[in-house]
Parts: structure tokens; C-alpha cells; sequence
């Protein structure tokens, strides 16, 4: 990987290849929290990004921004959350948000569907509104940016390094916009709730749900993409 980016490097114009240097020395520096293994890792695909935009006509700043030390605190963020950053694997990031939620959610269905049974009653038939399966999926997804954006990943920084940097991406407006946005989507499902239809499901039906859930998170969204 140092070879194929040390070769890249060369093909760069001089901008690109400042701007590039930039990176490197923040990604190989203490800044980053990437193993030695991952950080060249990103530095390749990043080298690769420059060339093939280069070849466009598209300047690396104006590929990443202005300030590449910004970018790439980012981007290093983001590769300890495991958050996509390509379009393709964004969809699937924010696909697999509510797929996991509704699998566990028509799990507690089907306990509780069988709780009665288990202790000699009949079984217990669940009334569910395709609203509030609507809205548990959309805050599943606010609830996950809302983690990731305010807890952060893990890293090998000291504890005060890692209170500063909390700190610095504190955002009170930021976390107000996220706790508009789930008041907002609870009044629409509310709305939802009276228009849209209900259907029962039975225990049995939560089982095989949840069955087909799990199996999606396995085969579907877990594999790993190369990015």
C-alpha cells in the first residue's frame, strides 16, 4: 500500500500532491487514532480519489475542502464508527438502521405474543399500525446519528484528549436540529396513525419476521464492503 500511494503520489499535480501531504502527515502523525495498518489504508484510497478526480479537472481542495487536516479528522472518525462514506454503502448504512430496529422490535412482539401461552392462557394476537412502524424506523436512524455524532468512536488518545475533542464537536445547534427532527416525525406519525391501516399479527408471524430479520443482517448487511 505505501508503494502503490509513494507511486501515485508522483502522478499528482504540485497542489494536489500539497494538499495530499497534508493528509499523510496527519493520518501518520499522533493526530490519527487509526492503527498503522488502517491509516495507509485510507491513505491509499484517498491517493486513488486525487488521481481519478484529477483526471477530470477537479482540484483535490475542491474534492475535500479547503482545510485537509478537517477532512481527514472526519474521515478518520467516520472509519472508527464504521460510517459509509461512498453512496452505495450510505444506502445500505441507512437501510440496515431500521431493518435491525423492526427485526427487534416484531421480537418483542412475538415474546410477549407467547407470554400468555407459556403460562397456560391462549395465545396473544398483536394489533400493530403500519405508522408506528414507520416512525420506529425513522428515529431508529435519528436515534443512530444522534449516538454517533455525540458519543464518537473509541481511541487510543489519552482521557483528556478525548474530553477535548468531545468538547470541540459539541454542537447545542446541531443537537437541536436532531431533537426538532424526532419531535417532528412523532407528530407526522401520529397524523400517519389515523389514516394508515393496522393489520394483527400473530406470535407465530412476529417469529418468522424476526427469522427473516436476523437473516437479512447476516447475508444482506453483513458482508463488508472493500471501501
Amino acid at each position: 500500500m505505501i508503494h502503490e500511494t509513494k507511486t501515485l503520489r508522483q502522478r499528482m499535480t504540485p497542489a494536489n500532491e500539497a494538499y495530499f501531504g497534508e493528509m499523510v502527515m496527519y493520518i501518520r502523525s499522533g493526530s490519527s487514532s487509526l492503527t498503522e495498518a488502517k491509516g495507509e489504508e485510507v491513505l491509499l484510497g484517498l491517493a486513488r480519489q486525487i488521481i481519478k478526480n484529477q483526471d477530470k479537472g477537479i482540484t483535490a481542495a475542491e474534492l475535500f475542502g479547503t482545510d485537509a487536516a478537517a477532512y481527514c479528522e472526519q474521515l478518520v472518525d467516520d472509519v472508527n464508527m464504521r460510517k459509509p462514506r461512498s453512496t452505495k454503502d450510505k444506502i445500505k448504512y441507512y437501510t440496515m438502521i431500521p431493518w435491525v430496529a423492526l427485526t427487534w422490535v416484531f421480537f418483542i412482539y412475538m415474546i410477549t405474543g407467547f407470554f400468555s401461552k407459556w403460562f397456560g392462557g391462549e395465545l396473544e394476537y398483536t394489533l400493530i399500525s403500519s405508522a408506528s412502524l414507520l416512525l420506529i424506523a425513522a428515529l431508529s436512524i435519528v436515534l443512530m446519528e444522534l449516538v454517533t455524532r455525540f458519543l464518537g468512536p473509541g481511541s487510543r488518545k489519552s482521557e483528556q484528549e478525548q474530553t477535548a475533542a468531545r468538547s470541540r464537536k459539541f454542537d447545542p445547534k446541531a443537537l437541536g436540529v436532531y431533537l426538532a427532527v424526532a419531535v417532528g416525525l412523532v407528530a407526522i406519525g401520529l397524523l400517519l396513525g389515523r389514516i394508515m391501516p393496522s393489520f394483527t399479527v400473530s406470535p407465530w408471524d412476529s417469529l418468522i419476521i424476526f427469522v427473516i430479520g436476523i437473516l437479512g443482517q447476516k447475508f444482506i448487511f453483513g458482508r463488508r464492503t472493500k471501501s
